[in-house]
């Protein structure tokens, strides 16, 4: 048990804490965030990672569009 936060394991914001594990980068190039394994992430069939849908939207080329009725 921690002596600080009082729990086990470690509450994730106790300085005693261990750092979240960085599992990977988004696969978007224009981004490469770090990904941890404490935050939600996205997948593709293809197996890559992306730190949010804007970024997997991006990396496909994927955008909106209004019809103008031409």
């Amino acid at each position: 048990m921690c002596e600080m936060c009082r729990q086990t394991p470690c509450h994730p914001r106790c300085p005693n804490a261990d750092e979240p594990k960085i599992i990977g980068h988004c696969d978007n190039v224009n981004c490469g965030e770090p990904l941890r394994e404490d935050y939600t992430f996205l997948t593709d069939n293809d197996n890559n990672m992306f730190c949010s849908l804007d970024c997997a939207l991006a990396y496909y080329g994927i955008h909106e569009e209004e019809y103008d009725g031409k």
